[in-house]
């Protein structure tokens, strides 16, 4: 009797063994790896051998992929599945190569992704090893996760208005008085609330920080908050966009709407004296095209959306500044077209506007209500961005070159027609 046990328990624990065997096999993770060395050795050999297989397997590991942050507070395992990078040309993620999808954005120097690892910008669950759990909470889902979550306090399960109530409230900080066994009408109340808040906050949702609070759901990222803090890139990791100076003039240039006035006398003789006609792009596009260290570049890459377009204006601006010369007008036809529809002042020193305009404007709106607390938080940040990227420019010796000479200009005596 007891022989029989025994081989039973042998039996199923074999049986154990396997199952475990086939579903360590068959992770998710190990799955995209082997796809990705596969792929690699078949370039190179055409086909595989038994032996080749069995390397690939051995090659297949968590730690090789895990990047931790040089706190050491967090580890970051996403490249366990996009593990390309610069490698074999899959088109579709997870391992589409992750040099070509940053290509154009300052991650690769400045934030370099095999360092600080994708979660820091991206968000989501940085160990997770399945897809969905990673993804879960990515901040390109939080609009949808906000919605989802006014959508579950309408619920007749308590559990899923449990669970979208603490989501908005790790999201905003107020649960705007939703109470579980409040009257019917005094949770519609609160509902409205959180939708007035979210049609106020959406358009700058991630501007203002959204991720980095502290929870039982999320911890705190030290590599996000030092993301939000740098004045360069948004808040998500992606290089900043010129907005045209004539959005700039349309605030700097007014008072508030409200009527009273916001811009300082000293903030107006700065407009005055550096919003002319000189210092536009399209009066000199030459001596900027030429000498301004990055105007070129972000122009090129928010205006021309084939990359091989992108990629030969490019190296056509990289031989202009070699050279001094320009190339003729029609082979960087496009760039001077958006030169001159753009008409760039402001924002050729302080830099691109796409993250100070999102602020400023939310901070005025809030302002005008009244909430000057939150309004000033916002506003100062703003300005942050506008006189550190000012300060950084200023001290670049090209950059600087422009402006002298277009001062220069502008105080020649002007000769008679």
């Amino acid at each position: 009797m007891i022989r029989k046990y025994f081989a039973v328990a042998s039996v199923l624990l074999l049986l154990a063994v396997v199952a475990i065997a086939i579903d360590d096999y068959n992770q998710e993770w190990r799955y995209w790896q082997r796809a990705y060395y596969t792929e690699l050795k078949q370039n190179e050999k055409g086909s595989l051998s038994l032996w080749d297989r069995i390397r690939i397997e051995l090659q297949l590991g968590l730690n090789a992929n895990k990047v931790v942050t040089e706190s050491g507070r967090s580890a970051d395992a996403c490249m366990a599945c996009h593990a390309n990078q610069g490698g074999a040309s899959f088109a579709e993620n997870p391992l589409r190569d992750l040099n070509e999808i940053h290509n154009n954005v300052f991650v690769l120097t400045d934030i370099p992704f095999d360092q600080l690892g994708c979660t820091a910008c991206h968000g989501g669950d940085p160990l997770a090893l399945t897809s969905h759990r990673a993804h879960e909470h990515m901040q390109s889902r939080f609009s949808e996760i906000f919605l989802e979550s006014l959508e579950g306090l309408h619920s007749d399960q308590q559990m899923v208005r449990q669970r979208s109530i603490e989501m908005i409230r790790w999201m905003t900080g107020n649960d705007f008085g939703y109470v579980f066994n409040a009257p019917q009408e005094e949770q519609e109340k609160a509902i409205q609330q959180a939708e007035a808040w979210w049609d106020l906050h959406k358009d700058v949702f991630l501007a203002e920080g959204f991720g980095d609070r502290e929870s039982a759901f999320e911890f705190v990222n030290p590599q996000a908050q030092a993301i939000a803090a740098m004045t360069d890139v948004s808040t998500t990791g992606e290089s900043l966009t010129f907005i045209g100076s004539n959005t700039c003039i349309g605030c700097h240039a007014n008072p508030h709407p409200g009527g009273s006035p916001y811009i300082p006398d000293t903030n107006k003789a700065h407009v005055e004296q550096w919003f002319q006609d000189a210092f536009k792009t399209s009066t000199h596009p030459d001596l900027y095209l030429l000498n301004h260290p990055f105007l070129a570049e972000v122009l090129i890459t928010q205006s021309i959306s084939d990359p091989a377009r992108r990629d030969e204006l490019i190296k056509l601006i990289d031989t202009a500044r070699r050279t001094g010369e320009l190339p003729e007008p029609q082979k960087i036809e496009g760039l001077l077209e958006t030169m001159r529809t753009m008409d760039l002042t402001c924002e050729a020193c302080h830099g691109p506007g796409s993250e100070y305009v999102q602020l400023m404007m939310k901070g005025l709106s809030l302002q005008y209500q009244g909430r000057t607390a939150e309004a000033a938080e916002l506003i100062k940040k703003a300005r942050e961005i506008g006189l550190e990227n000012a300060r950084r420019n200023v001290s670049d010796s090209d950059f600087w070159r422009i402006f002298q000479k277009l001062i220069a200009e502008l105080q020649a005596p002007q000769t008679p027609p």
